[in-house]
């Protein structure tokens, strides 16, 4: 069993703080109080605020990338159905991690950290879904759009369904619902949905 590290203790609870009360309303003060830390501590691990945020951005798109493996099987067939069983994993994800969701949520509509930052975390973190775009629009599958407009998109409509399935629980295990989310995000990006 690994041993929960200050700088753990201070991403946990600044996830904490910030789905609760929103990543501008909290103060790296009552991260540090929240942690059972002293306030220099937190410091001694992000030089500010906006680097906590950062780290805390990645260690969550890490957590979400784990998340998204696909079986070997799936690999050998159509790209719709390998995007539909990412997609699928994802909204498991999301609706089992309702702080990281809200989280991904606030740093879009709060503008805390620069789009750039945010699709360099996408690419690097997530970089299944760079590949399956790029080899979609190759085989006239997905639109020609921009790279970073896609990527944003996606992230976009995970939010929005994962966020819709938390607000309805019940739901979730509905499977014309999860089809209906799926199928809303394959028509906004499919050439002919």
């Amino acid at each position: 069993m690994s041993k929960t590290t200050k700088r753990d203790l201070l991403l946990n609870s600044a996830l904490t703080l910030f789905s609760e009360q929103g990543i501008h309303s909290t103060s790296t003060a009552s991260i540090a109080k929240h942690a059972g830390v002293a306030n220099g501590t937190l410091f001694h691990h992000f030089e500010n605020k906006h680097s906590l945020v950062s780290s805390l951005y990645i260690a969550s798109k890490q957590q979400l990338a784990s998340a998204l493996v696909l079986s070997d099987d799936l690999l050998s067939q159509s790209l719709k159905q390998q995007v539909e069983a990412l997609w699928h994993l994802a909204l498991n994800w999301a609706v089992s991690h309702p702080r990281q969701l809200t989280f991904f949520q606030q740093v879009a509509t709060e503008n805390f950290l620069p789009q750039a930052l945010r699709i360099k975390a996408m690419k690097t973190e997530l970089s299944i879904l760079e590949m399956m775009i790029t080899v979609g629009q190759a085989q006239k599958i997905i639109v020609e759009y921009p790279l970073d407009l896609l990527l944003d998109h996606c992230q976009s409509q995970m939010i929005a369904s994962g966020l819709f399935f938390i607000n309805n629980p019940s739901l979730i295990a509905i499977d014309d619902y999860r089809d209906n989310a799926f199928n809303l995000f394959w028509r906004a990006i499919a050439i002919d949905a």
